[in-house]
């Protein structure tokens, strides 16, 4: 068993070691290795803890060690099937608007993240040639335009007409996203139909938070970068159980 909490724990620092080197750090990126190092830990030091774990001290440790991760276990399997759920649907072709949330931009260039955001947004717009698309995303760290005028320059260089882009870039978090489009689409599209674009882990917050902020607008997943995709859905699903905790989540 302690061989087991070895190769598991090693396997989740690693993750977070890896990820570390080529993403950005965020929580999704550090929780393997936050979940993983008391597991290599134990497993490491076997030798020394089994006897501690005898005593009444030791033995309620270990039952919380337990019961925690058990918990744990059950509570990314159950988001994730919510998200996962969530993440497949598809919005009908044909809204009059479609928004684009932003993600991270490399100095001027999209992230591989915001690439396939924009190449799902690109393909409804294909799918609906009367569409009008807002990019919303703020200037962020490390960024050297906005995230909106980098996906502007995006979709334009990729044959989307100028004239449907609208630029949203004052966000700086999902919340803002929508409540910066909701002003654009009553003051511009008064009554328009809406969806919205976002990395599929991304869909089932979104579409709330959308709610919430006046916006009924359904989800058009794209596509997740493989080697981020449990990592992501790990940090979705704690942010889905915050956001409700703080009652921004219907």
């Amino acid at each position: 068993m302690y061989y087991l909490l070895i190769i598991a724990g090693g396997l989740m620092t690693m993750d977070t070691i890896w990820l570390s080197t080529v993403c950005n750090g965020n929580l999704g990126t550090a929780l393997p290795a936050i979940m993983g190092v008391p597991l290599l830990l134990i497993g490491l030091l076997k030798r020394f803890l089994m006897p501690w774990f005898r005593t009444p001290a030791g033995h309620l440790v270990k039952v919380l060690l337990i019961v925690c991760y058990s918990a744990a276990v059950v509570f990314f399997c159950c988001m994730g099937a919510m998200l996962g759920s969530a993440a497949h649907r598809k919005a009908d072709y044909g809204k009059d608007v479609l928004i684009v949330l932003g993600c991270a931009v490399r100095g001027e260039r999209v992230s591989l993240t915001l690439k396939f955001r924009l190449d799902a947004a690109l393909e409804y717009l294909e799918h609906s040639p009367n569409t009008a698309v807002i990019v919303s995303g703020g200037k962020g760290d490390g960024e050297n335009i906005s995230e909106a005028e980098a996906m502007k320059r995006y979709l334009v260089s990729h044959g989307v007409d100028e004239s449907r882009i609208i630029t949203e870039d004052k966000s700086t978090s999902t919340w803002e996203n929508f409540k910066f489009s909701k002003m654009i689409l009553d003051q511009r599209f008064p009554g328009a139909s809406a969806a919205f674009v976002t990395t599929n882990f991304h869909v089932y917050r979104a579409g709330r938070v959308a709610i919430m902020n006046g916006i009924e607008a359904e989800g058009y997943g794209a596509k997740d970068v493989w080697y981020t995709k449990l990592n992501n859905y790990m940090r979705e699903s704690i942010a889905v159980a915050v956001y409700k905790l703080q009652g921004l989540l219907i």
